[in-house]
């Protein structure tokens, strides 16, 4: 039987917008290969295509040449040569602005072959507006210039998406949307994208947070559990200072619209949409960064990820993506397309700021804490476990598709029922 492939999971390529010269790129292509994902997220400016004529509106991606290294184009060519989904993200060196994303822009990505494309990044986020000053009301602002480029690269088939932000309960974007007039986009297919990262706290004792016991009820720390660690991964605390963090960070009653800063903030976004758009809606959506990252450390009342616990999170979320597995009793969503492990690589890949190098799967961070078959030169390049989990996941025989839809409609049922009583309870 043939192996299957992850098609709804994918890697953030990369933290920069220029791809020419990229590093062993054939090297990264047959990787992404044998990794079995099914697409790829890729930032890039709003400079557009240097081989696309917007005058004659001519593109010959097979023509592009090799020593490119590979270029936009070629990076698109290439992936799609070997059935990876390019989706991009566009920015502008001015930040977000009016005007920035040219329609001459979208013409060259759709010409190449792109079909998704996300405006802008986390407008909440002082990096992406000029002179590093978010405005007061960057919600409104960051729509309503994204409007004209989406309107326009839906109209020549592109899949455009919103910037997206972490869910939020605070911020509806589809309600502003529809406040500037935009609600028939999503009837033709406009998307909202959103971030939806766990941290170090995604599941724990089979629970995912916000709802596990830890942060319900300052669940105590055994001796038998601090020691199973190693004291790094308690972030060098006594045992009796992360008791206390607990106790004292408990939040009894606390629920995602609560605390929605997590993997589960996805359900506030569908709260959102169907709120404003009704409840049959299903706008598409796309993860474009998302699951735990490597060494993570943010919540000291859970333990630092081992190299273990991550592969073994990252698993559940590809299947998760698949739809073979719940997470806190919930299947993935239908409008739900795809996700996105943030980030590829750093250094490796010619990047060498180095501010997220702890955040890669390909590096050599803390390489002394892997498997030393993880490592250069045992592996051709160095990375975490997670890597090696995600190509067995792919190598897999593809999993009955009848049993995991009567799976879907089970726990679908669970949730409905869960929904109905809560309904009463609060008659």
């Amino acid at each position: 039987m043939m192996a299957r492939k992850l098609k709804r999971v994918g890697f953030h390529w990369r933290a920069t917008f220029q791809h020419d010269n990229v590093r062993d790129w054939d090297l990264w292509l047959a990787e992404m290969a044998e990794l079995g994902i099914g697409t790829l997220f890729i930032c890039h400016d709003a400079s557009g295509m240097r081989h696309y004529d917007p005058i004659t509106g001519t593109l010959d991606p097979n023509r592009i040449p090799r020593d490119a290294h590979p270029g936009i184009e070629g990076l698109v060519r290439d992936l799609l040569s070997i059935g990876v989904e390019p989706a991009l993200r566009l920015s502008d060196v001015g930040g977000i602005r009016p005007g920035a994303i040219p329609n001459r822009v979208l013409d060259g990505l759709a010409k190449a072959g792109v079909k998704h494309v996300q405006v802008w990044n986390e407008p909440n986020d002082d990096r992406e507006w000029r002179n590093s000053k978010v405005p007061a009301d960057w919600q409104v602002k960051s729509i309503e210039w994204a409007l004209p480029a989406c309107r326009y690269g839906l109209s020549i088939g592109l899949e455009m998406a919103l910037p997206p932000i972490n869910p939020g309960v605070d911020v509806n974007q589809f309600q502003i949307a529809v406040d500037l007039g935009a609600g028939d986009l999503f009837e033709k297919g406009l998307g909202v994208n959103i971030h939806l990262y766990p941290f170090n706290r995604l599941i724990w004792k089979g629970k995912p947070y916000p709802f596990d016991d830890v942060n319900q009820h300052g669940e105590q720390l055994t001796e038998e559990e601090y020691a199973g660690l190693d004291r790094w991964y308690w972030h060098g605390f006594p045992r009796e200072h992360i008791n206390q963090l607990r106790r004292d960070q408990a939040k009894p009653g606390c629920t995602i619209m609560d605390d929605c800063d997590n993997f589960m903030g996805w359900l506030v976004h569908e709260q959102h949409m169907k709120k404003t758009l009704g409840p049959n809606a299903a706008v598409p959506c796309r993860v474009t960064e998302m699951g735990p990252r490597p060494w993570q450390d943010l919540d000291k009342r859970y333990p630092r990820l081992t190299p273990q616990e991550h592969a073994r999170q990252v698993a559940l979320i590809c299947r998760w993506f698949e739809g073979e597995a719940t997470i806190g009793g919930y299947r993935r969503p239908d409008w739900l397309k795809a996700g996105y492990f943030w980030i590829m690589g750093g250094v490796v890949m010619g990047d060498y700021s180095q501010v997220f190098e702890a955040d890669a799967y390909y590096s050599d961070w803390n390489m002394d804490r892997r498997p030393p078959e993880c490592n250069y030169p045992q592996a051709k390049v160095g990375h975490m476990p997670a890597v090696d989990t995600i190509k067995q996941l792919a190598a897999e025989p593809p999993a009955d598709s009848t049993l995991a839809q009567v799976a879907g409609h089970v726990v679908a049922a669970q949730g409905y029922l869960r929904d109905a009583r809560g309904i009463v309870a609060g008659l």
